[in-house]
């Protein structure tokens, strides 16, 4: 199956051009192959279906559905007529109608989504007129937009009873019985009764726009063409981001929930996403949220696999991260405990339906995931003001630094850490005016947490190097620093008696704490410092865990339209005078936050960090 979709995509330019090809040459006006005479005389499409008796049922079938206009209309067209019962008539008509009734959403399916169409009587037209020879292969384009594969004896295997049949308005074929639909992928997702929420999410994405070289014109109406049938080409956004399913010319696996397995993961995700009351269309949004995370880990482009995917398989949502491993990708996806292992899939036109009965996807491996935030990006950072002579004054300087290959490759040799292509910033405090002036000996910087979930748990933790680590000559010392923590509010405040140049409404007091910020101490099994105050070594790589078990209560992940993030951490270095550039420093050297989202605050405080897998956090 897989090579014959791949022969019909390398002959789909070839088809493409017979197809303009015959609308050059004989796009209304058809000659009989033998005398060369025009046959303009010759009956319609509909009248030569009408005229034979065995017939009779498809005729039924266009005319109920209104494609006898489409058959009288002087649009070249080539029909393959198929002998089919009354029964089976009477059951296509039956959908038809069906599908034309409003659903419990009080939506209703356009002609152009109505199966009885697309799947039966689109099914076996195609445009243009295409006679054929005995000895004869290529592909054809029907007006459902299949491709089948047209011989001179047979249309896809249904060999021909008559062939050639010329008509005013095309050339027809007659078929011993219908040709079989074959779906692609989203067309199976479609016709799935058990995967109605997943093809509702699709359905709600889809925008159709008038494709006028494939419509059917019926003639000019006060300067205005009118169609006898109109084709409308689908755009859908999921397919721009996730994968082009419904292209007959691709090469997809999907691995689909059961309507059982989406609501049960709906109700699961749906309260990560709980945002601030100001947020435009904030339910929405979060409803959307949650059902697109069902969705993003599931779609594989199959062409783009190695191995035929028997060691690993990513998803379109693959993010290639230099040194990452893991995220969006699926080890051993067929072998005991994988994500394939034991299922049976749907073979489509353009790929492979799989069943997940069970919930298959670790959603640790495709959305909510470990995040990490370098600490040379601008727009996840900010430096805290002073008032210096009723001014607002940075209180650091911050300086994007380089690590050079000799001392990552120190680093790396000694404790393990690979950070060749990694920066970090230099957090240096300001003085202003005179020594005698300046009070402002520590330096400090804020960071912002991007794309975190609400009622999850996390442990956020920094990685500072050693002063050494630019290059530069300058003495190893360790770093003495406080942390704190502030959290967005649901609803900011009005106002504020608070005289600090950092303070913000947004963000809660939720403590008497140094601006207005939860002082966080030092986790238990933290070994960098003890108490409030943090410690670096001054000559290692240090991960410091900087809390255990943050309770989320708000989210910002995905906010359309207010994408601020929730949390906010101030790191701000804490050096006695007596100890400053002796045994300490008050410069700090800043290489990332990574934070790691918990289902529980006990999970949370339970986790233990390996230094070793701190390349799993890398960009």
């Amino acid at each position: 199956m897989i090579s014959k979709m791949k022969y019909l995509a390398t002959l789909l330019v070839g088809a493409t051009v017979l197809g303009f090809g015959a609308c050059a040459d004989e796009w209304n006006d058809h000659y009989d192959s033998d005398s060369g005479q025009l046959v303009t005389d010759a009956p319609s499409l509909l009248e030569h279906i009408k005229a034979d008796a065995d017939l009779q049922q498809f005729g039924r079938v266009l005319e109920h559905v209104g494609y006898d206009r489409v058959l009288a209309s002087p649009q070249a067209l080539t029909v393959w007529a198929p002998v089919i019962s009354s029964q089976q008539a009477d059951s296509i008509i039956q959908l038809y109608d069906t599908e034309k009734q409003a659903d419990a959403n009080g939506r209703v399916k356009r002609d152009e989504e109505n199966t009885a169409i697309t799947q039966f009587v689109q099914n076996h037209m195609a445009l243009y007129n295409r006679s054929v020879p005995d000895e004869y292969s290529d592909s054809i384009r029907m007006l459902n937009g299949k491709y089948m594969v047209l011989g001179g004896h047979d249309l896809n295997g249904v060999p021909f009873v008559k062939k050639n049949i010329l008509a005013n308005n095309g050339i027809m074929f007659k078929l011993p019985y219908m040709e079989n639909f074959f779906p692609n992928v989203r067309e199976a997702l479609t016709l799935a009764p058990n995967m109605t929420n997943m093809a509702n999410l699709y359905n709600t994405f889809d925008k159709y726009e008038l494709n006028e070289q494939q419509s059917v014109q019926m003639g000019v109406v006060d300067g205005k063409i009118v169609y006898a049938d109109s084709v409308l080409d689908v755009s859908n956004a999921l397919y721009r981001s996730l994968g082009y399913i419904a292209r007959e010319d691709s090469n997809y696996l999907m691995l689909s929930p059961t309507d059982e397995v989406f609501e049960r993961e709906y109700n699961e995700y749906r309260p990560l996403f709980n945002y601030v009351d100001a947020m435009a269309n904030r339910d929405s949004v979060a409803d959307l949220n949650a059902r697109f995370s069902i969705l993003r880990g599931r779609i594989f482009n199959i062409n783009s696999q190695k191995n035929d995917y028997n060691d690993s398989i990513f998803n379109t949502a693959y993010i290639n991260m230099n040194g990452y491993y893991g995220l969006n990708v699926f080890f051993n996806p067929k072998a005991e405990g994988g994500i394939l292992n034991g299922l049976t899939p749907q073979t489509c036109s353009n790929g492979l339906l799989y069943t997940d009965s069970e919930g298959r996807i670790d959603p640790t491996l495709t959305f909510k995931q470990v995040r990490y935030i370098s600490a040379t990006s601008v727009q996840h950072r900010s430096t805290p003001l002073l008032k210096y002579q009723n001014e607002n004054m940075p209180i650091s300087s911050v300086i994007p630094r380089s690590i050079p290959d000799s001392i990552s490759t120190r680093l790396e040799a000694e404790f393990g850490i690979e950070l060749k292509d990694d920066n970090f910033i230099e957090v240096a405090p300001i003085t202003y005016g005179s020594s005698s002036d300046n009070t402002n000996t520590n330096s400090s910087i804020y960071f912002y947490l991007p794309n975190t979930f609400s009622n999850v748990w996390y442990n956020v933790y920094v990685v500072m190097v050693p002063p050494s680590t630019s290059g530069d000559k300058v003495a190893d010392l360790p770093v003495r620093f406080k942390a704190y923590h502030q959290a967005r509010r649901a609803r900011p405040r009005v106002s504020s008696t608070s005289t600090s140049p950092n303070d913000d409404l947004e963000f809660d007091f939720t403590n008497d704490a140094t601006e207005g910020s939860t002082n966080l101490r030092v986790p238990e099994d933290e070994t960098h410092g003890s108490g409030s105050y943090f410690l670096t070594s001054g000559t290692d790589v240090d991960v410091i865990c900087l809390v255990k078990g943050l309770e989320s209560k708000l989210s910002c992940y995905n906010a359309v339209g207010s994408a601020d993030p929730i949390h906010r951490f101030r790191l701000t270095s804490d050096v006695r005078p007596t100890n400053l550039g002796k045994s300490q420093t008050n410069v700090m050297y800043i290489n990332r936050i990574f934070y790691i989202p918990f289902a529980s605050k006990e999970e949370a405080e339970a986790y233990q960090l390996d230094m070793s897998n701190l390349k799993e956090f890398k960009e």
